[in-house]
């Protein structure tokens, strides 16, 4: 990984709001414990700093997609329990239970295999994955369900019975007609069983709108936690949560044009007499959207258009007047008394926001800050 530590191009996480929206989700489901998604190097937030925002938060635990997630943020220093929410081979298993990770199991030749690998000297800690309608990983019949506990609960040396989880696929909309439904085959499916320690079936949308409906003991969250309101104002204002990202660079390069030039690749912007073209240190080989052309960045409290396509590492804009090299651009945060949201950023490019910030490239600094 090379990071471009020499421009001025930079990703700013908010402690401050990470701990804030955390609160939010502690006072909405009363959880004992909340763990945060740092799947996708933190939504593209980054993966080190999330974690360590999260630690200092009051998080609970961390979940994540892929072993070398969680290997990551052990080698960091990360103590919190971690869960690998995705299928990892068990031929990692010993991997797994040496660094104290939880693994997702959907079936029982999955415990078979990773038995037959393992020293039995270190256990490995289970979360039991049912599906109840996301259709993606999961036990789907309650038979099913009981011999993967069986087989658990019968191989003490090797396993330990944790968690249980299912995931909802329609949580924070105005129907909740799939949600029921769901909810309805999770008791269905886990009645009569044994609940091991972490029962979680809470994602950010189920937390925050259906917590007197299911366990919120423990929940797994994600969008929430970043900034993002779940159903992005259609359940709930989202006022009640702070944003967490920023995305900042500076002038490299300024020049005033004539009339009648063409700026960047095909020549989709022309300039008009005496306009000044300022040069920012980004571009989509960082991960932004070339649909972002025409998107007012904010510099000096002022907008500025993004002007001509945007090319790999870098983009223009059109600035009002003479701008020095080395001022700061914002396209996401506050800047002079503007601002621009990670949704104003991401509605322009057509784009969920999460799709936009997972899109971010690791090549872009990432800084923590109060």
């Amino acid at each position: 990984m090379v990071v471009g530590y020499s421009r001025p191009t930079k990703i700013t996480i908010s402690q401050h709001a990470v701990t804030h929206n955390v609160n939010e989700v502690r006072e909405a489901t009363g959880a004992r414990m909340i763990f945060l998604a740092l799947k996708a190097n933190a939504y593209g937030y980054g993966l080190l700093e999330m974690g360590q925002a999260a630690e200092r938060a009051g998080v609970d635990g961390i979940g994540v997609a892929i072993l070398e997630e969680a290997l990551a943020l052990r080698e960091a220093g990360i103590a919190m329990p971690i869960l690998i929410m995705g299928i990892v081979d068990p031929k990692y298993a010993q991997v797994m239970a040496e660094h104290n990770i939880m693994a997702t199991v959907s079936d029982l030749a999955w415990l078979e295999q990773a038995q037959a690998v393992m020293d039995g000297r270190t256990r490995l800690l289970i979360n039991v994955a049912v599906d109840t309608g996301m259709t993606r990983i999961g036990v789907r019949s309650q038979e099913a369900l009981h011999e993967l506990i069986d087989y658990i609960k019968g191989a003490p040396d090797y396993f330990v019975y944790q968690a249980i989880m299912t995931h909802f696929a329609e949580s924070d909309s105005l129907n909740n007609d799939y949600f029921h439904y769901q909810l309805a085959n999770w008791e269905r499916l886990t009645a009569g069983i044994e609940l091991p320690p972490m029962v979680h079936i809470a994602n950010s949308g189920a937390a925050m709108y259906h917590a007197d409906e299911i366990p919120t003991d423990v929940v797994r969250v994600g969008t929430v936690v970043y900034g993002v309101e779940p159903s992005r104002g259609q359940v709930r204002p989202a006022n009640y949560l702070e944003p967490v990202l920023g995305l900042e660079s500076a002038l490299v390069y300024v020049k005033q044009m004539p009339a009648g030039v063409g700026v960047s690749y095909s020549h989709t912007y022309t300039t008009h007499a005496g306009e000044w073209i300022g040069t920012v240190p980004i571009g989509y080989g960082d991960g932004l959207s070339r649909n972002l052309q025409d998107f007012g960045v904010i510099i000096n409290g002022q907008r500025a258009r993004i002007v001509g396509q945007i090319a790999m590492d870098q983009l223009m804009v059109s600035l009002p007047e003479e701008v020095p090299v080395g001022t700061k651009v914002t396209f996401i945060g506050k800047n002079g008394g503007l601002e621009n949201t990670l949704e104003d950023f991401s509605d322009h490019a057509g784009l969920a926001p999460w799709v936009v910030t997972t899109s971010l490239q690791e090549r872009i600094k990432r800084e923590l800050v109060d």
